[in-house]
């Protein structure tokens, strides 16, 4: 009996390394599309994709056969990127792996977006029916790009998965997680306590489990939300965060106006919109579909994400 392969792009990335381990753990041969060689583990075996935007012969040849392609690859979300780099990365290399994949008659293409594209705040709870609403560069190419790969697969024998996660989370993230971290340890003052908020996030390692769980899905929907069903508070996230750290500080209970009023005058009401605001997703979906739920609870996620920071510094 032969062992299904899947392709994953972007496998050196946050998101794809866990992704490959899961796959490999899980009895898949696991094709890892590379621009420069290095150590993936978990890769049965990698291949010189080049650019994305216009990749070597090497990726069409290895998408012969495999069950499925997860395109993992793009530029993740931070400032001071290009908005011409960010489009090549995000629109035009996705659509290109997609076109390969509908050429090479791909059973299953899953597309790695992000729930950015429905903002960075909401009033209320939002599901895989909610109206998309992008407020920034990177979140309008991550739906351009969803745009992109479904005009590349139109008419062709490729199904198609969007799995837009919430953040995600677990040693090595990127966003306002390291960021809160290097303000606990530092000596400025925490005047968060009064934020009341409600906020989804994702374990890496769930989030591998969930693409995994699609991957040898019969059926499954066009859209999935990837995020844990219980959200965090601002204010919990700090102490779980805290608990990790070994920290204890004091959350100053400093009303959420003034904080507000702050960040719009220091030109920082973006980054306030996705600290101190709403995001909370709907993920009944995934449970309905799939029976999948993230085991991994957002507070020993966090934590696990600062205890192993903690553990970096000290052995540094």
């Amino acid at each position: 009996m032969s062992v299904p392969s899947v392709l994953v792009s972007g496998a050196a990335g946050f998101i794809g390394r866990a992704l490959t381990l899961h796959l490999a753990a899980n009895g898949y041969e696991v094709v890892v599309a590379l621009r420069r060689p290095r150590d993936i583990p978990g890769a049965s075996r990698q291949i010189d994709a080049g650019d994305l935007a216009a990749p070597e012969p090497a990726l069409a040849n290895a998408m012969r056969g495999v069950a499925a392609v997860v395109h993992a690859a793009g530029l993740a979300h931070r400032t001071g990127v290009d908005p011409s780099a960010m489009a090549s990365a995000n629109v035009v290399a996705a659509r290109r792996v997609a076109e390969i994949a509908a050429s090479r008659g791909v059973p299953r293409f899953v597309l790695v977006s992000s729930a950015a594209v429905y903002g960075k705040s909401r009033a209320g709870p939002f599901s895989e029916a909610s109206a998309t609403g992008p407020d920034d560069p990177y979140a309008r190419s991550k739906l351009a790009g969803e745009q992109a790969v479904r005009d590349a697969l139109a008419g062709s024998a490729t199904g198609l998965l969007v799995v837009r996660p919430c953040a995600v989370i677990g040693p090595g993230c990127a966003g306002n997680i390291p960021r809160l971290i290097r303000l606990i340890e530092s000596r400025w003052p925490l005047p968060f306590g009064r934020i009341r908020n409600q906020r989804s996030f994702i374990d890496v390692d769930d989030l591998a489990a969930l693409i995994g769980c699609t991957i040898k899905a019969a059926d499954i929907p066009d859209i999935l939300i990837a995020a844990h069903e219980q959200p965090i508070s601002t204010p919990d996230l700090i102490r779980a965060l805290m608990r990790g750290l070994n920290r204890r500080r004091a959350l100053l209970p400093v009303p959420g106006g003034m904080l507000r009023a702050g960040a719009m005058a220091a030109g920082k009401a973006s980054l306030w919109q996705s600290f101190a605001g709403s995001f909370q997703a709907d993920v009944s979906l995934a449970a309905r579909t799939l029976g999948y739920r993230a085991s991994t609870s957002v507070e020993n996620a966090l934590q696990r994400t600062a205890a192993a920071t903690r553990y970096n510094n000290t052995t540094e």
